[in-house]
């Protein structure tokens, strides 16, 4: 049975049922007292299911619905089945709410194991690339560097925009780390090295670009990004995520709100069955009234009344 703080008045007015006769009648549902009324005679009250049970608005009028209390009181009783179905009528702002009985520790989890462009969608409205390339590890800038997807002649462009002096810093750690020599000539031009790098196989000129200082993989990396943001993706989930970590969990959901109703039901649906219900209840009256009427009239037959004046 399903408590609930219902209209009295709408009772008396409309099937003249009235406080002491609803007395009488003790711990039996509505639809039970609307049974055992048209039995005495009560003609009204034969047409309780037609008048009433399938018109929404007088649902939401005999049960209360605009209460919350009365909302969280049929949904706390639902299965996870029917929960997860309601959910979907939640504004993607009710949502989010709900993402905040998580910890921030299952919130990050939701996060990695989204799809990287989603990912994006979060931690590029949270933080400017610039502010991304200066949180992340350098490890996960040597990773990029490694993509396939990065267009040699591009770099090659921004290569020759840096100062001689980074550029024969890069080319004597190179020359040091790969193949264990000490660069004799440290001033080659900008012409010299950029022809260097060209004449690379791409594993090695690879190897070269992440021998650049944390500053210069920064700025190439950003101008490359700046180009093409899809590159983007080419970090990995580690990387994308880690700027996150620093983020309080209200303000990490905060920053979730351009994805996907679906991708934030999801999440949502892996509430335990008592939270969902909570989230739930911020459902619109009207709608979950006419979602009663319509697919759960199973469930109005074991609401009764909770108090009796």
């Amino acid at each position: 049975m399903i408590r609930l703080d219902i209209d009295l008045s709408y009772l008396t007015k409309n099937f003249e049922i009235g406080t002491q006769r609803l007395n009488q009648y003790g711990s039996k549902s509505i639809d039970e007292i609307m049974e055992a009324e048209a039995e005495q005679g009560n003609p009204r009250a034969a047409k309780f299911e037609q008048e009433v049970l399938n018109d929404h608005k007088q649902i939401l009028k005999l049960f209360k619905l605009s209460n919350p209390r009365n909302r969280y009181a049929i949904l706390s009783n639902l299965n996870s089945a029917d929960l997860e179905y309601l959910m979907q009528f939640l504004e993607p702002d009710e949502l989010l709410m709900g993402l905040m009985f998580f910890t921030k520790e299952k919130i990050m989890n939701l996060i990695y194991d989204l799809p990287k462009n989603k990912i994006c969608s979060i931690v590029f409205q949270a933080f400017s690339q610039e502010q991304f390339l200066k949180l992340i590890p350098e490890k996960e800038m040597d990773k990029f560097l490694e993509s396939d997807k990065l267009d040699k002649d591009k770099i090659l462009e921004i290569v020759k925009t840096m100062s001689p002096e980074k550029l024969n810093e890069m080319v004597e750690k190179y020359m040091f780390q790969e193949e264990g020599k000490i660069q004799e000539d440290n001033n080659w031009s900008q012409e010299h090295v950029v022809n260097w790098l060209d004449q690379l196989k791409p594993e090695k000129f690879q190897k070269a670009l992440q021998c650049f200082e944390r500053q210069e993989k920064e700025s190439l990396i950003l101008q490359l990004t700046k180009q093409d943001e899809n590159l983007l993706t080419e970090f990995s989930r580690n990387a994308l995520t880690f700027p996150l970590k620093q983020l309080d969990k209200s303000d990490i959901v905060k920053n979730m709100n351009k994805l996907e109703p679906d991708d934030l039901l999801k999440m949502v649906n892996e509430l335990p069955d008592e939270l969902m219900s909570v989230v739930a209840t911020q459902i619109d009256p009207e709608i979950f009234a006419e979602l009663l009427s319509k697919n759960f009239k199973d469930v109005l037959s074991e609401i009764g009344i909770g108090n009796i004046g």
